[in-house]
C-alpha cells in the first residue's frame, strides 16, 4: 500500500500536467500567424495620430495583396517584396500631415500582448511581426494581424469560415469561448510564452 500512494501521486501529477499543457496545434499558433505592429514616433497627440494615419495607409496597400497567400511565409515574402511601396505610402502620409518623418520596416519575432478580435481570441506570445516604426519609434504602438486577416475578418460575424493560413485545430482554439479547458492552456501558453521571453 505503502508503495502504491507515490505512484498514484505521480499518476496524478501527470494527468494534471497533460490537461494544462498545450494541445494539438496551441503551439503552432505562434509560428503560422503574421501579426502588425506600428509604433509612432512619440506619445504627444499629434504623433500618436499620425501613428494611425499610417496605420490606415498599411492596411489600404497590405490585405489585398496577400489574398492568394495560403502560408505565412508567402505572406513574409509578398511583404517583402512591397517594402518600397509600404515606406512610400507611409512617409506620404506623414507627409500629408506636415511631418517629414523616415518610416522603418523590418519582419522578425516580437512579443505580442494578448487581443480579443470580437469572437476571437489570440494569446500573448512571441509571433513573426512586421514592425512599422515611424521617426524615433518612441511612442506607444498599433497592433493587429496581418495573415491571415483575422482583425478584419471577424469585424463581421457573418463570416465563419476558416481563414486560409490557419488549420482547423487553431481555428478552433481562437474562437473557442468561456473558461473552459482551452482558455486554461491559453493562460499556461502564455506563462511559458513569457518565461521563453524572459530567458531569450
Amino acid at each position: 500500500m505503502k508503495r502504491f500512494i507515490p505512484f498514484a501521486a505521480s499518476a496524478l501529477a501527470a494527468a494534471v500536467v497533460l490537461t494544462l499543457c498545450p494541445g494539438p496545434g496551441e503551439g503552432e499558433i505562434y509560428r503560422d500567424v503574421l501579426r502588425l505592429r506600428v509604433i509612432a514616433r512619440s506619445d504627444s497627440e499629434e504623433d500618436q495620430a499620425a501613428k494611425l494615419a499610417v496605420r490606415d495607409a498599411v492596411l489600404a496597400l497590405i490585405p489585398d495583396r496577400l489574398g492568394e497567400c495560403s502560408s505565412r511565409e508567402e505572406a513574409e515574402a509578398e511583404i517583402l517584396a512591397m517594402g518600397d511601396e509600404i515606406t512610400k505610402a507611409a512617409e506620404d502620409t506623414l507627409a500629408g500631415l506636415g511631418q517629414d518623418l523616415p518610416v522603418t520596416l523590418s519582419l522578425g519575432r516580437e512579443w505580442s500582448p494578448r487581443r480579443d478580435y470580437g469572437s476571437a481570441v489570440l494569446p500573448a506570445g512571441m509571433y513573426p511581426t512586421l514592425r512599422v516604426t515611424v521617426g524615433e519609434g518612441e511612442g506607444h504602438n498599433w497592433w493587429c494581424v496581418l495573415f491571415p486577416g483575422i482583425c478584419v475578418r471577424y469585424a463581421s460575424k457573418e463570416d465563419d469560415s476558416i481563414p486560409v493560413g490557419l488549420t482547423p485545430e487553431e481555428y478552433r482554439i481562437i474562437t473557442s469561448s468561456g473558461n473552459g479547458p482551452l482558455r486554461v492552456r491559453f493562460w499556461v501558453l502564455e506563462k511559458i510564452a513569457e518565461l521563453c521571453r524572459a530567458f531569450a
